[in-house]
């Protein structure tokens, strides 16, 4: 088709390029003013949101207000008018992808799948901690007791999440998030949070000041002198400041996430934390049937993909468990009725 063919510019040329962005806002500008006339029309709103969305994403205006492509990535960038559900992501500060990611939760005795979801690729998995457990007691009629993840789980606002209700308190067993720099770092600080003071590696005392987080949440923040900070052979490395000594501040659920660090270092969180390495060959397993391989456009059409992975792999699994206990499914499945195996009856 003709409109999908490359301009026919010479694109190595700065001005043509240039006169060739301006052509398309123009014409993307033009389509909005149109699509605003038939604006209770569903089709024309998604369309126009979506030429909307990329013009803020990726175009800027100079001073002489011509278009110019934006530098860096915007939030929540649009990359596929295909797939406008289509976003970045990033597996480490190294590694990015282009997609949507999967969230992958199992029973780590029978290593059966009990929640797998379709999840956006932005921003981090932490997230999706509490929708998760919310979704497995709803669907498997279970209570959630324990749950074991990786550090990107283990925030304090996920910890405090666990432990809200004094009746159904979940026990997190999640790493705290290892420093780039340790002798540096706000944990090689000794906050003492009853009596307001903190104390850095070097033994300088100073009290805490009230403040606010971006949330609006009761924190303290402790500054040093800048005197005692220089005279500190560290203080190229921990004070960034041009005026001040170095500031630390806690967080807003400061004593869950101490007395995870100290739970850290025991043999008993290290055992249980173990486990978690079950859930990574589940996930292997899962991408060997084509987890990653989404040619479905859709959120829902992307999760009844999760789904039917997931009840692959956990038939999979059943038959294994069934086969070391000598127990003959045919007979078991049998003796259900259609109500205990989820059907409805007529």
């Amino acid at each position: 088709m003709d409109q999908d063919r490359k301009a026919e510019i010479d694109w190595t040329d700065p001005q043509a390029r240039a006169g060739h962005l301006k052509v398309l806002v123009d014409d993307t500008e033009a389509a909005l003013e149109l699509a605003a006339e038939q604006a209770d029309d569903t089709e024309v709103q998604t369309i126009g949101w979506l030429l909307t969305k990329i013009l803020g994403d990726d175009v800027v205006t100079d001073e002489a207000g011509h278009p110019q492509i934006g530098e860096g990535t915007a939030p929540d960038r649009v990359i596929s008018i295909t797939d406008p559900q289509l976003r970045h992501g990033r597996k480490s500060a190294a590694r990015r992808f282009d997609g949507f990611k999967a969230s992958v939760t199992t029973e780590v005795t029978s290593e059966l799948i009990v929640d797998i979801a379709d999840v956006p690729a932005p921003g981090g998995d932490g997230a999706h901690l509490m929708p998760t457990i919310e979704r497995v007691e709803a669907h498997a009629g279970v209570t959630v007791e324990r749950a074991i993840a990786d550090g990107a789980y283990g925030s304090g606002d996920n910890r405090a999440a666990c432990a809200r209700d004094p009746n159904h308190r979940i026990d997190l067993v999640s790493p705290v998030s290892q420093p780039h720099d340790p002798k540096v770092d706000k944990s090689a600080f000794h906050i003492d949070l009853p009596a307001r003071r903190a104390t850095c590696p070097r033994g300088h005392s100073v009290t805490g000041e009230d403040r606010k987080d971006r949330q609006g949440r009761p924190i303290l923040a402790f500054t040093f002198a800048r005197s005692d900070c220089e005279t500190c052979p560290l203080f190229a490395r921990c004070v960034h400041s041009q005026s001040a000594g170095r500031t630390v501040c806690t967080h807003a659920h400061e004593a869950l996430l101490q007395e995870a660090r100290q739970r850290q270092q025991t043999d008993e969180f290290q055992v249980l934390y173990r486990l978690r390495s079950r859930v990574e060959g589940k996930i292997a397993e899962l991408v060997g049937h084509g987890l990653r391989e989404t040619p479905y456009l859709g959120e829902q059409k992307r999760q009844l993909q999760r789904l039917w992975t997931g009840a692959t792999v956990n038939l999979k699994r059943m038959f294994k468990l069934a086969q070391a206990k000598n127990v003959d499914l045919g007979i078991v499945l049998a003796r259900l009725s259609p109500g205990q195996m989820g059907l409805a009856p007529g």
